[in-house]
């Protein structure tokens, strides 16, 4: 099963460095090798975009998890729909037109998925970007290539917030735009990156926080469909009948509890997308702190845990 490890934030104290600085090591299975603050303001300031564009790939991954489970679940929950209501309709041609609309809508929606994961790939290539930038000796042609992730993320954008899942519009949860300063130490291109295009990044993280605020809402339904067939089949049913339980009714049972409470929880992904959007508006502010980092691990091994949970009440996937 993917995703069993999960992100342990490990933080001791260090020198400060005007408001924030972070922990001297993070480790991880996203958060690779072990990251050293060195002395001096410039440096501890590189260090904090290299770390937040390593936590920037780990939220990448795992909300890449939630994704793929938002789609899985999609399908199965609508085969289930399709098999239940397959008698009602009377003709090959009332089957068969029914299911090529319902086929259609899914690949709509794949495609709106898959859409949401290239953005926060883009967005992650951005930050790697910028901590690149962070070095004063980063070359003025990294401008550049921050120019061009940011074109191609901009042309992800209008798409997303245009589109609905389960009725509910992505664009009408984008949260209130954050007034912020930007304050760099010595890297003048990174400097002029930040000033030119910090607000309009800014915005589109809060595009993915809406994103997964709406995705998180449908998965919970798709999944509510799924698990409670699942349950009245191989939990309820099975025990009222006047037979033997099956073999690992009890572990299953468990499993499919566990699931649905996973499910009617599972807003860590828009959490994490919450908080990774306003560390980047304490990183651009040079207030970035340890408590940061550490809250966007949690919200990730949250992902984790609830897409885990998922996973072992349906084997089908």
């Amino acid at each position: 099963m993917a995703f069993r490890n999960h992100i342990p934030g490990n933080g001791t104290g260090g020198s400060i460095c005007r408001r924030g600085s972070l922990p001297p090591a993070l480790t991880a299975l996203f958060l690779a090798g072990l990251l050293q603050i060195t002395s001096g303001c410039a440096a501890a300031r590189l260090t904090q975009f290299h770390n937040f564009a390593q936590a920037g790939t780990a939220y990448t991954k795992a909300s890449q998890a939630v994704l793929d489970e938002a789609g899985t679940a999609a399908i199965e929950a609508d085969s289930l729909i399709a098999q239940k209501g397959r008698d009602g309709l009377r003709t090959p041609d009332e089957r068969r037109q029914f299911i090529v609309g319902e086929n259609q809508e899914l690949r709509k929606r794949l495609v709106l998925l898959g859409d949401i994961g290239r953005h926060a790939r883009l967005l992650q290539s951005y930050f790697e970007t910028l901590a690149a930038l962070a070095d004063p000796k980063a070359p003025a042609t990294l401008g550049t290539a921050a120019q061009g992730v940011f074109d191609s993320i901009g042309g992800l954008s209008p798409a997303i917030k245009s589109a609905s899942l389960g009725g509910v519009k992505i664009g009408d949860h984008i949260p209130q735009a954050t007034s912020f300063a930007v304050q760099v130490f010595k890297a003048k291109a990174l400097e002029n990156e930040l000033k030119a295009r910090s607000k309009a990044i800014e915005r589109e993280l809060a595009l993915q926080e809406a994103a997964f605020t709406v995705i998180t809402s449908t998965l919970e339904t798709d999944l509510a469909v799924q698990l409670q067939l699942e349950e009245t089949e191989e939990v309820i049913e099975p025990f009222a009948a006047a037979k033997d339980l099956p073999k690992g009714w009890a572990v299953h049972r468990e499993e499919i509890l566990r699931a649905r409470v996973a499910a009617a929880s599972s807003k860590a992904a828009q959490e994490a997308a919450a908080k990774l959007r306003e560390s980047f508006v304490a990183l651009v502010e040079n207030r970035l702190s340890e408590p940061s980092i550490a809250g966007i691990i949690t919200a990730i091994n949250s992902m984790l845990n609830s897409t885990e949970a998922i996973k072992k009440a349906t084997p089908t996937q």
